[in-house]
């Protein structure tokens, strides 16, 4: 072997060692995290970040589920780290022995968690003997405390038929439902005559959808979550400016027209960056206040023992900009 020869050989084979080194150097030091998300105003900041190419893939990888409890099911058998839930869904997950850190507040329900009822029933009290549809999860078990409380009625003056909300249409058209707990855009088949007789203003601040995190996985996905939640805040600083181009590439997301998702963002409020850094700091005065609330609220409500242990319950430090 000539001289020549070597060379080239040596030459080829500084390449393909460079060449494997790059490849190498680009792969995450980490799986991708796997974040649980349904369809819902809220989360549709994550939805369309996915669908305009602005989440890294090696950093995040979204699991669509059909439903809020399909997403807490994906919690329980660990097929995700992490998921778009409501705060009181959090709590009773972290009663079951997962342990949850809730890194963001997406928004808080000013009206669109909502109760549908038969045009014959214009009373809350009528809800007696009566048969109420719903998702079998820990938001609606709070709404119907709420409603059943003020009422003044007892679980054991209704009953229940459950039904994941994206098939509530299907469950409205059962003769036998009488009543239904489920929140806007209303699913298709329900009728636009039902009547509204409660909503979440009625409980105020106290449904808030939130991103909540597997506690013993947070660091090791920390830049994972800085990057998810920057796409959030991009995509909702134009949402909440009403710019119609956001409006329009969200509303298809959702299976609804453009007027009934501006119908949708009229009934929630979005915190911004600076109210999720207060909330979610924790033992600030704000922080304590809401979480004893909700903690009274859900205790009230038998969704939860008299001790509630809040231990990295709450985190500010994935939030944007620096954290003092």
């Amino acid at each position: 072997m000539n001289m020549t020869t070597k060379s080239s050989l040596w030459i080829l084979s500084v390449v393909v060692l460079l060449c494997v080194f790059a490849l190498n150097s680009r792969q995450p030091s980490t799986p991708a995290i796997k974040v649980a998300v349904h369809h819902w105003i809220g989360y549709e900041s994550l939805a369309l970040s996915e669908q305009e190419h602005l989440l890294d893939p090696t950093l995040v990888t979204l699991v669509h589920s059909t439903s809020l409890s399909e997403s807490a099911a994906l919690l329980r058998q660990n097929k995700v780290d992490a998921a778009a839930l409501t705060f009181d869904e959090v709590f009773q997950l972290r009663q079951e022995g997962i342990p949850l850190t809730v890194v963001l507040i997406f928004d808080v329900s000013a009206g669109a968690d909502i109760l549908l009822t038969r045009p014959e029933i214009n009373s809350l009290k009528q809800l007696k003997g009566k048969t109420i549809g719903m998702e079998q999860s820990a938001l609606s078990q709070l709404l119907l405390s709420a409603i059943l409380d003020k009422a003044e009625l007892t679980p054991l003056d209704i009953d229940l038929r459950y039904g994941i909300v994206a098939n509530h249409g299907q469950l409205w058209q059962q003769p036998a439902i009488d009543a239904l707990l489920t929140y806007l855009p209303l699913a298709k088949g329900i009728d636009q005559d039902a009547t509204c007789l409660f909503d979440s203003r009625q409980i105020p601040n106290t449904i808030r959808d939130v991103l909540a995190v597997r506690s013993d996985r947070c660091e090791s996905f920390r830049p994972a979550l800085q990057h998810l939640l920057e796409c959030h805040f991009n995509i909702l600083t134009k949402l909440t400016q009403n710019d119609p181009d956001t409006l329009h590439r969200i509303a298809p997301l959702l299976g609804f027209s453009v007027q009934q998702t501006a119908e949708v963002l009229r009934k929630v409020k979005f915190p911004s960056l600076e109210c999720n850094i207060g909330f979610l700091t924790p033992n600030t005065k704000k922080s304590r206040q809401a979480l004893d609330t909700l903690i009274s609220t859900m205790q009230q409500a038998e969704l939860l023992p008299q001790h509630v242990n809040c231990e990295r319950l709450i985190d500010s430090s994935f939030l944007p900009g620096p954290q003092e």
